[in-house]
């Protein structure tokens, strides 16, 4: 009788913790919940993080010919993404993408959203400024070039300021030169970089602040 009773609170006790996980999961799909403070959960979010992060740098790293990953600055960041107080502001910022080779940027992507980022990728200005439109964003990340016009980025970057749209703007091209970064901040934006590690800090930075 006593084994039958402790066999019975143990299925219990599992279907608690499976529906308690399943609720966990699904408020979080939906952006309803504001925090992941449960130890467990917490933590295996984080090393998931870490991994697609270190994942998606080390991909870009061997497309641009960088140097090796930094792997203690990345855990950095990540670290920073899931402490408390950053979280809580986190969790469900938008991100919108544009890239005409949005295959470059699918594992980078893959971990904003571990992060618990939602990122929107469009293929071009136009597309970018479809979406914008009508809908808000916490942030915009942009390459430089799209086909034949190599300064796209700048384009788009020009038309939401003289749409006196504030959002935040990241440039994100494999070219980096020191040229691009002045002009870019005295065009307004305030992130010019080919480097996959800064991205995500910036990212975490700026969008972990409070509303």
């Amino acid at each position: 009788m006593f084994d039958a009773a402790e066999a019975l609170s143990a299925i219990v006790n599992l279907l608690g913790w499976t529906l308690g996980g399943f609720l966990i999961w699904r408020a979080w799909r939906g952006n309803a919940i504001r925090s992941v403070n449960v130890g467990p959960l917490r933590f295996q979010l984080q090393e998931e993080a870490m991994t697609a992060a270190a994942a998606a740098a080390r991909d870009w790293q061997a497309k641009t010919g960088d140097g090796g990953v930094d792997m203690g600055r990345l855990r950095a960041a990540v670290e920073r993404a899931f402490d408390p107080q950053m979280t809580d502001h986190l969790i469900g910022r938008s991100i919108l993408w544009v890239d005409d080779n949005p295959a470059n940027n699918e594992l980078a992507m893959r971990a904003l959203r571990k992060l618990m980022l939602d990122v929107v990728q469009v293929t071009s200005t136009e597309a970018a400024l479809g979406t914008l439109g009508g809908r808000m964003f916490d942030l915009v990340i942009s390459d430089m070039g799209r086909g034949t016009n190599l300064r796209a980025g700048y384009d788009l970057l020009a038309a939401l300021r003289g749409a006196g749209n504030p959002v935040p703007f990241f440039i994100f091209s494999s070219d980096d030169r020191a040229e691009f970064r002045t002009e870019a901040k005295r065009a307004g934006a305030q992130l010019s970089t080919n480097d996959m590690l800064e991205l995500i800090d910036c990212v975490v930075a700026t969008l972990g602040r409070a509303r």
